[in-house]
């Protein structure tokens, strides 16, 4: 880039060429190649973009200089430099060069010459300027090698800079100062004077104003942006020369308008800055608010506390840390426990940084809080919380009392003592009461460091020399202790003299506990002494049980413990008071005693003490051996009364010269009554009292030294708190020195102001405790100092400076700075807002804000939130009370519960309270030390502010509003969501809760328990925020089957006020275990096995109805089992099944029973059947013997299993919902006996059953009788009837032979007997012969005498040779009842669920009915009942022929079946009707068989198409007209001609499939049932569903085989010839049909006997006919010329008419014809023929007869009469039209008769118009009526006679017509007879029924759309 911009410069007049020599150097050139690319080193511009010089050398082997320049040259004056070459090769080379091109420079003749290896040629060059201006060219040196170019140029003094043409500072900070270096080059050849201009945020700092010619500069750029935007500028560089003066560059960097010979004089540089501002973030990572916890430090260690901070952005960030400072900080007093390191930094882009935060306090207790801000210049500030809490040394002593009971005086004793320091700090320890060695009891270590986590041992002495009891209280003050430890020195020193009572702590604690308490002191003593031997034993008695006696002390408070040792002595709160402490004698000598000082001791008790100084060897032993006493005292002992006082003289005399000694005078006051054991009461025994003064002085005169005196802390910060309160802290006094030095502490004056004044000490609250003493050297002394403030500065401190005067030098005193704060308890609310507004919430549902509450106090508070009452429904606060430590922040829960939409607002109420610290109560008299503002706190609430709510309606919903799961297996588990959207702007809060709503029912295990833990919901509660959506999870695992059905309810709550409305979505799931149902059976075997007797007999309704119930635990288990052991044993658990296949002769054809197995349920389901041999090991090892192990059931299971005498297939598949498939179960009769098989049938993930497979196979040669059942039961018969009912019971024969049988009638005959010898039970036949294989029925008639149940045993013999051979047993039951009484209810004959018919093709049927149960209900006696049924060949290449045989269901003549017996085309059907009369009463439930014959279509010389190839589409007419379809009818035997049927439209045809969409809906049974009869509702085309192929698949629909083309055809196997059952139930008696039915039968008279037997030769005639009309070579047995003959040559023309082409073409005309008015067609005129108007046939006018004279009309009629006779006419004549118009007697459009109205004017005789009319109207009328029977219709020419109504009216006159209706029917009698209306009925019916029947004939063959409505009728033309 550089390199671009030096061209540029040129251009702008600004030489680029005048750089310095070649070689020379710049003053940059020292950082090395590396440094100066990076700094923007410009390039060498005597290159010039050619080869470098040693690039040149390489490639050339020729040196030279890089360029020619001339600097110094005057215009005119021609100046000549040499271009020196030189031959650095090792060959000689030829070398020459070409002139340059300007005429300024020239050279030479260009002649080539040799350069040797080595050898330089110099070329001059000569330079003419003519201008004084810069002049460049180039000179080309020609090598063998190539050429290069030498630069020429000539530079003229001028300015000339370089500088980058682009500064990127890139992302930088905000608010924060970028820098960056820019090296500006003087490439001119003057030096350069330089001016920079630049805006903000781009500044330019140079350090220089002139840069030196071939010099460069490194100027600082900076960039400042204050925003996050990106910035562009120019950076203007103004250089001129540096003699000139003046500007050409405005501040504002804009080039002003300067004249021609200042732009020579200076030229202006620019250069683009760009950069861009961002903002940088600093934050510490997965920290909303950080927090930097110290947790628990010791007094005076320095914790370290890091946190790491990261700048995310990718500009650097600099920092700076200071302790926050806002109104609602408050900042430590100093020293500052707080500090971090370091202050101030930056952190990289995208990088970390650790701050070191520390904690140190002095403080003891204090919970340290102090808010840290780090702030980046352009960042958003992080705010840092700092926690720490000044934790107490541990220190304790090994025991809180050493007493070294009864002694003898004038010995020392010693005990030790142990200081433990369980904390990690050393611990300096004082007892601050003791000297060292001297007093009573003397220390050896009075002061010490225990070290960390250890302990010390201190020796105690005590050496008496009064025989008095002595006790001492001493105070250990630790440094950083809560409180000073206390330890009691007791002991008893008596004399042989003299004994006192012996003194043990328990008296310390008593009397302690009693003055806490209240009392003073105990009551005087009695009055009479105990006796000495009394109070020995009690004294023996008090030693023996002081353990048990022990008092517990009151704990001290740590407050408690610093008043009681730095109470004054002169108190009135002590027992003995002493005037002074602290004696203090000045300068003293050691040869004479000081001045005097007098002391008072007061005894403020009732009773007498005395008082003993104790001085070394007079009252005390000497601690060590050289003691002697520097106090006197005097007296040394003396008594002082109750209430009295003593003076006491003390005087100090030094040991030692130039020293400071001091020492403490003790003494011990008793009272008087403890001098002697005898006069002590034990329970009354006050202790002694030691007192203590000190006493110092120094020998050193006038001389002061200089303060030798360390003070651990010289600023102490109190703990702040509350008025009335107390806290201590403890400052350690170093004497570092050798020698001894005294300090003396003074009063504390206020330092809180700018001038120093000494106060009063009541007016600062502070203290210090002692305020004297000598410290020996290397030895410390510790002081307590107190901070008691009685009124609250809050913010501001407390501060005091104590002076201590160190060896008497009170010029120089050392202070002692203390600080503390005294607070009320403040918290302040949501920072100090007066209105916190509430986000918008939905009515009734509770919105919550945390509301922030802050401590600004630095004593710890407890506070109360308050609501006024009214507004607590509406705001409220989870928690209103809590405590707060000092500084401490917390958050509250504020809640806020609209009622309505509007705006709700409530004031805010706090009390806050000065939380009570157990370490500053104070109990007993020393309550009197605090002051009046102790405990008085301000409880009033104290307005905070202001809750403002508005409140909203909720808006949520749930997606989807309703779930339906579908079908579930049970056990399952299913998941799913729900969606709960909030569509209002406010987060609203929900509960989730889910309701059970299913009924419970009977037959199902759902209870309500159930079906709620079925249901798990993801979450109870939750909330959604606004314009969201939260996802509700749902699980669902139902145990057990049924319908669930739940509620879920999702509710907008709110703790407080109404309930949310309710968001309701129903859940339902079906829950299903995977059933199955066995939808239909079929048999095919030897002996006829009805479907009605093999449903009962496989059971199949007990396994259906098990299939519907619940899953048990064992079916489960045996499923899940593995072990074959396990399995076995679940086996015999199962519920078991009996499959009874019956019995056939062995040898015979297997029995196979086809199981339809349906998929009711919407699951898939997997079957499988499992054998014996399946449940077994299938590779058993050698050396197991399995027949060992097995019992004989198990050995004969085995048998039959080896020996396939059972079959099953498929053994297992997969069934569809909705869908079914076949199991075909064989039975082979290989072996003669019972063979039985056990089989498991599974339904994987439901239920399994055991199956046991039983049938018999008996011998051959013998025949077998069976009936259905042991136990028959007849219907019930009620009394009173003159003969029962006849009810069949079918006998069957299953062997191979005849069986002749006959009945023992002895049983029924005692039946008889035993009823009143009446006939109550008979039976027609009685023997019989029964055919092989068939069956037969017994006819039983019942008639009861009671109402009652009856027995009887039937006993059947089963002859051979005339004798019983075998017996069948069977027990009929029977009931009559009371005819006014309820019938009873027995179960049918037939199973309830039998299917009513065929599920789907049976495997191997070629042949269905459309139904097989005929029900004829109840009908009375001598009533023709019809039914009527299909039956379908849906095979395409077999002619069925068919016979029914009813087997004698009915006795001869009471069931006809029409047509009994014929054959059916491929593909075709036959409407069957079955009629039933009979005259005797019956109740019949049997089935009748249709026996079936398959003959294929070859054996009539008809052959099969083959399918074409590749079928032409044919044309399919989808719509014709608009109204009308012409369809070519079908006739129903196409297969005679060969053709296939014609197209039909599925529109019209009632197709199998749209059958069984409709009887699947009660809506389409209840159509099918209103338009057709309910046993013809099978109009099928089943042959539809057959296709090209005839069997179906065994698994359900799948088609068959189709034979490709060209193939040979050959026939498929013929169709099962197994017969098919019609179920019949029929009820013939009068008394089970109710009066109103009987007119809706046909019933006919006693004379009219039910026809006989059917003709048996109908049959054969039949198929012999149609056999020779499908041969064509069939001959009659009469050789004659009969009607076969003649329908066959016509049959024969009318297919060689259809054959024919022309034939097509008249359909296709038919098509193309107008609409017809009615759907047949009719004589009457042909389309487009015109009728002639008024043109009458004369067969169609009728004349009337002349009519009598009265009767004849006038022959002018009125008008009146015009229409009264108009009125007579029909509608069509009456309106004019032609009376010729077109009659149909089919359609039954009659004109119904009319009459003449009587009318007063006579009737004319002539022929008018409307006369005529009339006559021809009745004419009419007369000759189309006809009567039933009648050969003829009656002619209106007949002559009949006059009927009674034709005579006049005697009334009126007025003479009915003689064409009145009742003439035909007087006329009808005397020509035809009496009509015979039994005759009339019946053939009536026929008619009817034979109309209804071709009616559903032709909608089953799709000859008539009966879906079409009539069409309309048009006016003819």
């Amino acid at each position: 880039a550089l390199c671009r911009v030096a061209p540029a410069a040129a251009r702008r007049g600004a030489s680029c060429l005048s750089a310095p020599d070649v070689g020379a150097r710049t003053p940059l050139d020292r950082h090395g190649p590396e440094e100066a690319s990076a700094s923007g080193m410009p390039p060498h511009y005597g290159n010039n973009g050619q080869l470098s010089r040693d690039e040149r050398v390489q490639l050339y082997g020729i040196d030279c200089e890089d360029q020619v320049t001339w600097s110094d040259w005057t215009p005119g004056v021609e100046s000549v430099c040499d271009l020196v070459l030189q031959n650095v090769a090792l060959v000689t080379q030829k070398v020459k060069f070409k002139l340059p091109p300007t005429k300024e420079f020239d050279m030479p003749y260009p002649e080539p010459f040799k350069l040797a290896p080595g050898m330089r040629k110099a070329i001059p060059i000569s330079f003419r300027p003519s201008k004084y201006e810069p002049h460049v060219d180039q000179v080309q040196i020609i090598t063998k090698g190539g050429s290069f170019f030498v630069t020429v140029k000539a530079t003229v003094k001028d300015i000339a800079l370089f500088v980058p043409p682009l500064i990127n500072f890139g992302l930088c900070p905000t608010a924060e100062r970028s820098e960056t270096y820019m090296d500006v080059y003087n490439t001119g050849t003057l030096k350069a004077a330089v001016r920079w201009h630049a805006r903000p945020p781009f500044t330019v700092r140079c350090p220089v104003d002139a840069i030196e010619v071939g010099q460069a500069v490194r100027c600082v750029v900076e960039f400042e942006p204050q925003t996050a935007s990106v910035f562009d500028g120019i950076l203007v560089c103004e250089a001129r020369d540096a003699s000139g003066n003046g500007s050409m560059i405005e501040d504002d960097g804009i080039m002003s308008t300067a004249t021609e010979e200042r732009q020579q004089q200076g030229r202006a540089y620019y250069v683009k800055s760009t950069g861009v501002g961002k903002m940088p973030h600093l934050c510490v990572p997965g920290v909303r608010s950080p927090e930097v916890n110290f947790g628990s430090v010791f007094p005076g260690n320095r914790t370290p506390q890091t946190l790491e901070i990261v700048n995310t952005t990718p500009v650097r960030a600099g920092f700076r840390v200071r302790a926050l400072q806002d109104r609602d900080e408050v900042v430590s007093l100093p020293p500052a426990p707080f500090s971090v390191s370091p202050e101030s930094g930056i952190v990289e882009p995208n990088s970390k940084f650790t701050l070191t935060f520390y904690f140190q306090s002095h403080t003891v207790k204090e919970h340290a809080c102090q808010r840290f801000q780090i702030t980046s210049p352009g960042g958003t500030p992080l705010v840092v919380t700092c926690n720490a809490f000044s934790q107490p040394m541990n220190v304790r002593l090994s025991t809180r009392s050493i007493n070294f009971g009864e002694i003898p005086t004038g010995k020392q004793y010693s005990r030790t003592l142990q200081i433990h320091n369980d904390s990690d700090r050393p611990a300096p320890y004082h007892f601050i009461n003791v000297d060292y060695r001297t007093g009573v009891f003397s220390f050896d270590r009075p002061q010490g460091v225990v070290p960390a986590n250890s302990f010390m041992v201190v020796t105690v002495f005590f050496g008496p020399l009064a025989p008095i009891n002595y006790c001492k209280q001493v105070s250990c003050v630790v440094k950083g202790a809560i409180a000073p430890l206390v330890l009691h020195l007791l002991g008893s020193a008596h004399t042989e003299k003299s004994r006192p009572a012996r003194l043990d702590q328990r008296h310390i604690d008593v009397f302690r506990n009693m003055q806490i308490s209240g009392i003073k002191e105990h009551p005087p003593p009695l009055e009479k002494p105990q006796k000495q031997d009394e109070r020995l034993d009690e004294e023996d008695e008090l030693e023996g049980g002081e353990q048990l006696r022990q008092i517990q002390p009151q704990a001290l408070s740590a407050t408690q413990a610093f008043l009681e040792m730095m109470l004054p002595t002169d108190s009135k709160l002590r027992d003995i008071q002493v005037s002074v402490s602290d004696l203090d004698f000045g300068s003293c000598s050691t040869l004479t005693m000081s001045e005097k000082q007098v002391v008072t001791i007061t005894n403020r008790t009732s009773q007498k003490v005395s008082l003993a100084w104790m001085l070394p060897g007079e009252t005390r032993l000497p601690a060590v051996p050289d003691e002697r006493a520097l106090l006197a005292v005097y007296p040394t002992q003396c008594d002082i009364m109750p209430r009295g006082s003593q003076d006491f003289t003390v005087s100090f005399r030094p040991r030692s010269e130039s020293n400071y000694e001091g020492q403490m005078l003790e003494a011990v006051v008793f009272q008087k009554v403890n001098r002697t054991f005898r006069l002590v009461d034990l329970e009354r025994f006050t202790p002694p009292w030691m007192i203590g003064i000190k006493g110092m002085g120094h020998t050193m005169g006038t001389t002061r030294n200089d303060p030798r005196l360390d003070i651990s802390e010289t600023n102490v910060r109190f703990r702040a708190c509350h008025p009335g309160e107390r806290t201590y802290q403890v400052a350690m006094l170093t004497n570092p020195g050798d020698t001894t030095i005294s300090y003396r502490i003074l009063p504390p004056f206020d330092a809180s102001t700018d001038h120093e004044e000494e106060g009063l000490p009541e007016e600062v609250p502070f203290r210090a405790w002692p305020v004297q003493g000598i410290i020996p050297p290397h030895q410390f002394h510790l002081v307590a100092l107190e901070f008691a403030p009685t009124r609250a500065k809050n913010e501001a401190a407390f501060v005091a400076n104590f002076q201590i005067v160190v060896d008497y030098n009170e010029g120089q005193p050392k202070t002692l700075r203390v600080s503390g704060r005294s607070w009320e308890p403040k918290v302040t609310f949501c920072r100090g807002q007066s209105m916190v507004t509430f986000p918008p919430t939905c009515s009734g549902i509770a919105s919550n804000m945390e509301c922030m509450i802050r401590n600004v106090s630095e004593i710890p508070i407890t506070y109360e939130c308050k609501i006024p009452t009214r507004f607590r429904t509406l705001f409220w606060f989870d928690c209103p009370i809590g405590k707060l430590g000092p500084s401490e922040t917390a958050n509250i829960i504020a809640n806020f519960c609209p009622t309505s939409e509007k705006v709700f607002s409530a004031p805010l109420y706090c009390i806050a309270r000065c939380a009570e610290d157990p370490d500053n109560s104070i109990e007993g008299p020393l309550r009197a030390l605090l002051p009046p503002a102790a405990g008085t706190a301000n409880t009033s609430p104290t307005y905070v502010l202001q809750f403002v709510g508005h409140g909203k309606s909720p808006a949520i919903t749930l997606e989807p509003d309703n779930l339906d799961l579908g079908p579930v297996r049970a056990c399952d588990e299913v998941c799913n969501q729900l969606t709960i959207l909030n569509s209002s702007n406010l987060t609203v809060h929900f509960d989730v809760s889910a309701e059970f709503t299913s009924a419970e029912s009977e037959n199902c295990m759902l209870s309500k328990e159930i079906g709620a833990a079925a249901l798990q919901l993801g979450c109870s509660e939750g909330q959604v925020a606004g314009r969201c959506t939260e996802t509700l999870e749902i699980t669902f695992r139902p145990p057990c089957r049924g319908l669930y059905e739940y509620t879920i309810i999702v509710t907008p709550k709110g703790d407080h006020g109404p309930t949310g409305r309710n968001i309701l979505l129903t859940l339902r799931a079906d829950v299903q275990y995977p059933c199955i149902q066995i939808a239909d059976l079929r048999t095919e075997a030897a002996t006829l096995q009805p479907q009605s007797m093999m449903w009962t007999q496989f059971q199949v309704d007990g396994i259906n109805a098990l299939y519907r119930g619940e899953v048990s635990a064992i079916e489960r288990r045996f499923q899940a089992a593995i072990g074959i052991v396990e399995k076995k044993e679940l086996v015999a658990q199962l519920k078991p099944f009996q499959l009874l296949f019956g019995t056939s002769a062995a040898g015979s054809t297997p029995t196979v029973v086809y199981l339809t197995l349906a998929n009711p349920s919407h699951l898939k389901i997997r079957f499988s059947f499992q054998t014996p041999q399946d449940l077994n090991l299938e590779n058993p090892p050698y050396w197991c013997d399995e027949k060992a192990l097995v019992d004989d059931r198990e050995a004969h299971f085995s048998w039959v299993e080896e020996h396939n005498i059972y079959d099953i297939q498929p053994r297992s598949g997969e069934i569809l919902p909705g869908d079914f498939v076949y199991v075909k179960m064989t039975y082979h009769h290989h072996s003669i006996g019972t063979h039985i098989l056990p089989v498991v049938f599974n339904v994987h993930d439901g239920r399994s059953i055991l199956l046991y497979l039983k049938a018999h196979s008996m011998a051959p040669n013998v025949g077998c009788l069976s009936v259905r059942s042991s136990v028959i039961t007849l219907q019930p018969v009620p009394l009173s009837v003159e003969r029962g009912t006849m009810q069949p019971i079918e006998l069957t024969n299953s062997g191979c032979i005849a069986a002749p049988w006959r009945i023992d009638m002895q049983s029924i005959f005692a039946f008889n007997m035993d009823n009143y010898d009446f006939e109550v039970l008979s039976v027609t036949p009685t023997e019989g012969v029964l055919q092989p294989q068939s069956s037969t029925f017994l006819h039983f008639t019942f008639t009861p005498l009671e109402a009652k149940s009856y027995k009887c045993p039937v006993r059947i013999e089963m002859l051979k040779d005339g004798r019983a051979a075998e017996e069948l047993m069977f027990e009929l039951r029977a009931e009559g009842y009371d005819p006014d009484s309820d019938k009873p209810s027995i179960d049918t004959v037939f199973p309830s669920n039998l299917p009513i018919q065929t599920y789907a093709p049976v495997p191997g049927c070629g042949a269905a009915l459309s139904i097989e149960i005929l029900d004829f209900d109840c009908c009375p006696l001598r009533a023709w009942a019809s039914r009527m049924l299909v039956l379908v060949n849906y095979t395409s290449e077999y002619v069925l022929s068919y016979r029914w045989e009813p087997r004698h269901l009915f006795q001869p003549g009471r069931l006809l079946i029409e047509p009994s017996c014929g054959e059916l085309s491929p593909e075709s059907h036959s409407v069957i009707v079955f009629r039933v009369c009979s005259n005797e009463p019956i109740d019949v439930s049997g089935e009748v068989a249709c026996y079936l014959e398959w003959t294929h279509i070859s054996a009539y010389g008809q052959t099969p198409e083959a399918p074409e190839e590749n079928p032409a589409p044919k044309a399919e007419f989808l719509a014709f007209h608009a109204d009308h379809v012409h369809e070519p009818m079908r006739t129903g035997k196409a297969f005679i001609a060969g053709e296939r049927s014609k197209h039909i439209s599925v529109a019209n045809r009632l197709t199998v499939s749209r059958f069984r969409n409709l009887m699947s809906t009660g809506a389409g049974q209840k159509f099918l049932n209103e338009n057709l009869h309910r046993t013809a509702l099978l109009a099928s085309h089943i042959p539809t569903m057959a296709g090209s192929t005839t069997q179906s698949s065994m698994m359900g629909r799948s088609s068959g085989n189709a034979e490709g083309p060209g193939r040979m055809h050959s026939p498929p196997p013929p169709p099962t010839s197994n017969p098919l059952y019609v179920r019949i139930r029929a009820v013939v008696a009068d008394w089970d049909v109710p009066a109103p039915r009987r007119d809706e039968f046909l019933v006919l008279s006693p004379q009219c006997a039910p026809a006989a037997e059917q003709d048996g030769g109908a049959y054969s005639d039949m198929v012999n006919n149609t056999r020779k009309a499908i041969g064509g070579d069939a001959r009659d047995d009469d050789e004659g010329v009969g009607p076969e003959t003649v329908m066959g040559v016509l049959e024969h023309m009318v297919r060689e008419v259809i054959a024919d082409d022309s034939f097509s073409n008249i359909l296709d005309n038919i098509l193309a014809e107008e609409i017809p008015h009615f759907a047949q067609f009719e004589d009457s005129p042909p389309p487009g023929s015109v009728a002639v108007p008024g043109a009458a046939r004369a067969e169609d006018i009728v004349e009337f007869p002349e009519a009598d004279a009265e009767l004849d009309a006038p022959d002018a009629a009125t008008e009146g009469d015009e229409a009264a006779a108009s009125e007579l006419l029909p509608p069509a004549l009456a309106a004019g039209a032609d009376p010729r118009a077109w009659r149909s007697e089919l359609l039954l459009d009659f004109d119904p008769p009319f009459e003449v109205e009587p009318s007063s004017a006579p009737a004319s005789g002539g022929g008018g118009s409307s006369s005529s009319m009339m006559r021809a109207a009745t004419s009419h009328v007369g000759a189309t009526m006809s009567m039933p029977g009648a050969e003829r219709p009656l002619s209106a020419s007949a002559a009949s006679p006059r009927s009674a109504m034709g005579e006049q009216d005697a009334a009126g006159g007025v003479a009915a017509p003689e064409d009145a209706p009742q003439r035909y029917w007087e006329d009808a009698l005397r020509d035809y007879g009496e009509v015979d209306l039994e005759t009339f009925r019946r053939d009536a019916g026929e008619v009817l029924e034979a109309m209804l029947l071709d009616m559903v004939d032709d909608v089953i063959a799709g000859r008539l759309n009966w879906m079409r409505p009539m069409p309309r009728a048009r006016p003819r033309r």
